[in-house]
This record gives C-alpha cells, structure tokens and sequence, in this order.
C-alpha cells in the first residue's frame, strides 16, 4: 500500500507508514489460497526463496499451505522462518512465476493482481 502522504510503498499488514509515520488505512488481507482460489497461482507451483544465496523450492498446496521437503507451512512467513533461520517480508522474498509472462515476480505481484481483478485498485501505468 501507498502511504497517502509521502507515496512509500508500505507492505499491507502495516498500520503506520514505514517512511513517514503516518496512519495507513486497514485494508483486506489476501492469503496464498486467495491467489489459488482466483485461479493466479495454483497449486503445485513452485515459490521460491533465496537462502545463503541459493534459490530453495516449496510447493504451493490447494489449500495456501507452502510444504518444503516433508514439513507443511501454514503461511510463507511460516516457511521463510524456518529456512533462513529469521524473518523476511514473505511477500517479497518468496517469488513465483507467472503463469501468463512466464516471468518470475515476489508473490506481493500476485497479490497485486488479485487487488485489480477485484478492482480494489487502479491499474498500474505501462
């Protein structure tokens, strides 16, 4: 989310403006198994993550779990932890490839998306 104020990228779950300090209208919070249930990521896909400077694979399950060997994850926070032994803002550090540019993006792309195709933001300039 754009803080109104000074226009820093915030992630979502944020209430202040991580730049300015401003107050950051809630907005709905949107699950891996949103993404699958819109049909923009599905299950199966590999999420990536870069670990000591290597990419690591987890699957994207049907219902937003992440599993990576034989562990399931409830949320990529969760998974992203557990990996790199701290925390990361799991939007941004696990990536996916999009099934329609068959380029990879942070999975904060596809959430993005969704937030279009719902029309609860503008499209962004090209």
């Amino acid at each position: 989310m754009l803080c109104g104020k000074c226009s820093h990228p915030n992630p979502d779950e944020n209430k202040f403006c991580g730049n300015c300090g401003t107050s950051l209208p809630p907005v709905e919070v949107i699950s891996l198994k949103d993404l699958v249930d819109a049909g923009i990521l599905r299950a199966g896909d590999e999420l990536s993550i870069s670990v000591k400077g290597k990419d690591v694979a987890a699957t994207l399950l049907a219902d937003g779990k992440l599993k990576y060997q034989e562990q399931t994850y409830d949320a990529p926070l969760a998974c992203a932890a557990a990996l790199r032994g701290q925390v990361c803002d799991s939007w941004y550090c696990w990536e996916a490839v999009d099934h329609i540019t068959g380029r990879k993006y942070p999975i904060s792309h596809f959430r993005g998306a969704l937030r279009r195709k719902r029309g609860e933001v503008p499209p962004s300039p090209r």
